[in-house]
Parts: C-alpha cells; structure tokens; sequence
C-alpha cells in the first residue's frame, strides 16, 4: 500500500507542475518567473491542466486517509491493494483523457478511482464497530 501511496504522491508532483509548463508555452519563461499580475487568458491545454490537478486534489486526501489507515489497521489485503491500484490508475487515465478531452472516458476514469477508494473503505469497516 505504501508504494501506491508514493506512486499516487509522484502523480499529484507531475500534475502540479503540469500547468506551469503550459504557463511558460504560453506566456514566455521572463512573464512566468515574474509577478504574474497581468496574464492572458489560459490556453486549452494550461486551463485543462489545472482543472485536472485540482479535480485530482478533491479526492486524494480520502484516498491518503484510505491508504494510511488500511496501513495503520493492518488491512493491506488483496482487496485494499486492488482498491489502491484502481485509484491510481482511474486516476492516472483521468488525467491523460482530461488533457486529451476524451469524454466519455474522463469520467469512467473517474469512477474507476471512486470504485478503487469503495474498496479501500470495505476492508476497514470492521473496525467502526471493534
């Protein structure tokens, strides 16, 4: 679990310097390292960057409070592992069909990574009641 963990952790490092790259395609590296008061509008692809790490932002503290506790409660089971490989990958299709634009499969991606996060919880629910 914790490799899906530092995997998941790689992915948000990649996607949050995603839309600074954009950034710099678009506005020049001397407007990007600068105050950055005064910025056009972003391009497609800055604009589809940082939507996808914010969406990935909206469910990875579930998924690190999932991952952490399933460690923590000693459930690392073949079940909370396969719920731990469908995040990651739900997610890391998530974001190449959202920067690609891909509908419908942004959002099987998505709930692939909401399944993945169901199996996670399963296994822990022995421990509301114990």
């Amino acid at each position: 679990m914790l490799l899906i963990i530092f995997l998941v952790l790689l992915l948000l490092l990649v996607q949050v310097f995603l839309p600074g790259h954009y950034l710099v395609q678009q506005v020049g590296t001397a407007a990007q390292m600068g105050p950055r008061d005064v910025l056009p509008e972003p391009n497609q692809a800055l604009g589809r960057a940082r939507r996808a790490v914010n969406n990935l932002q909206e469910t990875l503290p579930i998924f690190l409070t999932l991952g952490v506790l399933s460690i923590v409660l000693g459930e690392q089971g073949g079940f909370s592992l396969l719920g731990g490989l469908l995040y990651l990958l739900g997610r890391v299709a998530h974001a190449v069909c959202y920067m690609r634009g891909l509908s419908p499969w942004r959002s099987i991606s998505f709930m692939v990574a909401l399944v993945g996060m169901g199996a996670m919880l399963i296994p822990l629910l022995g421990h509301i009641w114990s």
